[in-house]
């Protein structure tokens, strides 16, 4: 699996985006006529389109990722697991591991909820728990078919999640967690457009070119622009906020895109200093 930037840009999104650049380019270039404050709203409208188009490729990006682990994990559910095949499992687990290096454990919860087998690449830290029955990773999947845990940081580091799926024939649970640390190459290859930043559904900080910021667990939930994007994603009639102050005090302009199946938000800004300080130097 892929986590290349440039194949986040293989989609859709990416003619869209490749007219939008020109776009905004002759916008700036044909401001010679103009003045560059006559032509500052077309260039403020040509680059929000244009933020906007960014965030939907990283968030469909994401989205794409979840899936493909979640496809890697399902096929290992179909198959009759019992305590007489314990050794095959952890056969098939550990060849997952090596085909998926995202996934750093699988775990095996039998029908009611109790670890019978698990695989890692890395050393095991947390102490071992052999009754997982009221745990939600659990009890969701077991209700749902499928769950998403919170993102949480292991060796005070990098991100994971935990993500669970409900076996065929009522043989239990498959457990994987998950690592996030490509996300963090993902926003930090944001370049034409300033910087990406992305939330979790409670609002604190999971991906920042800061990283520092993403250790603090920061969280975003008094920025204007991430109290619109929630309101709208919980249901609320909401205009989304296209100028705001990003988390360092400048005036940006904003846009965003949800990933929906995990509650996250992707949001990519770009100071308004920078974007009209470009646009009269060229029309100049």
């Amino acid at each position: 699996m892929s986590t290349d930037w440039n194949n986040a840009t293989k989609l859709p999104h990416r003619r869209q985006f490749l007219y939008l650049a020109a776009g905004l380019g002759g916008a700036a270039l044909g401001g010679a006529a103009l003045g560059g404050a006559a032509i500052w709203p077309a260039v403020r409208a040509l680059q929000l389109q244009v933020l906007r188009l960014q965030a939907e490729v990283v968030a469909a990006k994401i989205d794409q990722f979840i899936g493909e682990i979640e496809s890697q994990i399902r096929w290992t559910t179909l198959l009759p697991w019992s305590a007489a095949t314990i050794d095959q499992w952890r056969f098939v687990g550990s060849r997952l591991l090596r085909q998926v290096p995202a996934i750093t454990k699988l775990s095996w919860l039998d029908a009611a909820g109790k670890e019978q087998a698990s695989v890692s690449t890395l050393p095991i830290a947390e102490p071992y728990v052999p009754d997982y029955s009221q745990d939600r990773k659990f009890t969701e999947a077991v209700a749902r078919g499928l769950y998403y845990g919170p993102v949480y940081f292991q060796r005070e580091s990098e991100p994971y999640m935990t993500l669970a799926l409900r076996m065929r024939r009522e043989a239990g649970v498959s457990v994987a967690e998950v690592s996030l640390k490509w996300l963090w190459d993902v926003i930090a290859a944001i370049k034409f457009g300033g910087q990406a930043f992305m939330i979790n559904a409670q609002g604190r900080l999971i991906a920042h070119p800061d990283i520092s910021l993403v250790l603090r667990n920061t969280d975003m939930t008094k920025l204007t622009q991430v109290i619109a994007a929630r309101a709208a994603a919980a249901g609320s009639p909401q205009e989304p906020v296209q100028t705001a102050t990003d988390v360092g005090g400048r005036a940006v302009l904003t846009a965003y895109a949800p990933v929906a199946k995990l509650g996250w938000l992707v949001f990519v800004e770009l100071p308004i200093e920078e974007v009209f300080a470009r646009t009269m130097k060229n029309s100049g």
